[in-house]
């Protein structure tokens, strides 16, 4: 019976996960799509030749249960730090490199296990996987003057544990912040000479803090 010194409460159903039967995925699940920006900072030796730079995604979730899945498209595109990297002290007679943008194209799936705060509010952890599509280029200059530029064009495996918290702030749309531990990998066989003592891996770390924009429906 409804009293009005006492109106029934009402659960939000953008966040209770599972609990809404007005979700159009059936099941009780819910959809939602996700704008993101953050900013993403390199470490291990990626860090050590490039700076921060601010991250771009935007996401579609889809919520069953206790758990959020993502389908996820982004970008991050970092500077050098220094122009230019000289061979020997600040001489440019005795060869130097000059490094461009590292830019990635990121494409990845994830999930993450929702813990019901309030009716508004979740916290979340969970693991991306996906892939890294890496372009850069490096122009070397040796103490001859002989001029080379290469474009390097990378794809490596992506992994990332995340964690973070995401706000009702109507019946449709969410304010979220987001922590991400990125490591990406790849592997070259080798030369292939008689030396050669097999695979190695390149590893590329970095940090990623986000805000993430959510329309539920």
């Amino acid at each position: 019976m409804y009293s009005a010194t006492d109106p029934p409460k009402r659960s939000n159903g953008g966040l209770t996960y599972g609990s809404s039967s007005s979700g159009s995925g059936g099941l009780g699940s819910t959809w939602a799509i996700s704008l993101s920006g953050g900013y993403d900072v390199p470490t291990g030796n990626l860090g050590t030749t490039y700076k921060a730079a601010p991250t771009f995604s935007f996401s579609v979730l889809r919520n069953y249960g206790n758990f959020t899945f993502n389908t996820t498209i982004g970008y991050v595109s970092y500077k050098p730090k220094t122009d230019t990297f000289y061979f020997y002290g600040n001489d440019p007679t005795q060869g130097y490199s000059q490094y461009g943008n590292f830019s990635a194209l990121q494409i990845y799936v994830g999930g993450a296990y929702n813990i019901h705060l309030t009716d508004n509010a979740k916290l979340y952890l969970g693991l991306n996987l996906g892939t890294y599509y890496n372009f850069t280029s490096v122009t070397t200059n040796d103490a001859m003057g002989d001029i080379t530029t290469t474009n390097l064009d990378e794809a490596q495996s992506y992994i990332a544990p995340k964690i973070g918290a995401d706000f009702m702030l109507n019946d449709n749309i969410s304010l979220g912040l987001e922590a991400k531990y990125n490591i990406m990998l790849s592997s070259d066989s080798g030369s292939g000479d008689a030396f050669d003592s097999g695979y190695t891996t390149t590893v590329n770390q970095s940090f990623s803090g986000n805000v993430n924009l959510t329309y539920h429906f």
